[in-house]
């Protein structure tokens, strides 16, 4: 079957692909990931891939998803699917243009090898394709003179988390990354945790989705101690790590 959903990323280190599987695509979250990506322009679905979600979720469920995802943040569910329906006519337009430009790596292993492939990535909770991307992507990033950043993470002062931006990052860490996932001293932590409390302490409990409106004197302390977080963050995590710099956090 034709893959239903990839992300690709050129402009990551060596490149960065990822297909998504017809089970993933049953799981609404990840949906509502997938049109993230696809919103910054990471990711794509194929004609059959609409489909694949048409049947698994219908329209309105895909519409709920889109308002919390805000790819196209339509005003009715009538507005949305005429956009689904332009998105599937462009994927079927493409589909023969997409089989030229793909390129496929064939391995061959010896069943003994293959044994081995399969245990060790369950040994490291992959599957054996993430193992192999994985290990491609890292060799990339090691070989030659010059060191590129293998993990690419965006920084979220105000939800307190981290959310990956390449493969190799969602492989290793997760998509949605809590700072104690990542190797950060504990004060830097806890410094994290304390801004976003700041943070949440600004929303309105009676539209907590909307961004909070403050005082610029406020909005400008917030963003000076996003900035100086972001700063020690990056010290911390070192060179593997690249996160994303925002002229203004909030």
């Amino acid at each position: 079957m034709r893959e239903l959903a990839f992300r690709y990323d050129p402009r990551s280190p060596g490149g960065s692909y990822r297909e998504y599987s017809a089970e993933e695509l049953k799981d609404p979250k990840k949906v509502e990931i997938l049109f993230d990506f696809c919103q910054i322009l990471k990711a794509y679905i194929t004609a059959e891939g609409w489909h694949f979600l048409i049947a698994q979720h219908g329209f309105q469920k895909l519409y709920e998803i889109d308002r919390k995802s805000g790819w196209f943040d339509e005003d009715t569910l009538e507005e949305f699917v005429m956009d689904i329906c332009g998105q599937i006519e462009d994927a079927e337009a493409l589909r023969e243009k997409d089989k030229a430009e793909y390129e496929t790596l064939e391995l061959q292993f010896t069943p003994e090898g293959i044994r081995d492939l399969k245990a060790y990535a369950e040994s490291k909770g992959m599957s054996p394709r993430a193992l192999i991307r994985a290990a491609v992507d890292e060799y990339r990033h090691t070989r030659g003179e010059l060191h590129t950043p293998l993990y690419l993470l965006n920084f979220y002062p105000d939800k307190g988390e981290f959310c990956a931006l390449n493969c190799a990052a969602e492989e290793r860490i997760g998509y949605r990354i809590q700072p104690e996932s990542l190797p950060l001293s504990p004060e830097t932590r806890a410094a994290i945790r304390t801004l976003y409390r700041d943070y949440e302490q600004y929303r309105d409990p009676q539209n907590p989705y909307a961004k909070p409106t403050v005082p610029p004197e406020h909005r400008a302390a917030f963003n000076k101690r996003a900035e100086a977080l972001y700063e020690k963050i990056s010290a911390e995590l070192g060179q593997d790590f690249q996160i994303t710099k925002f002229s203004q956090w909030f």
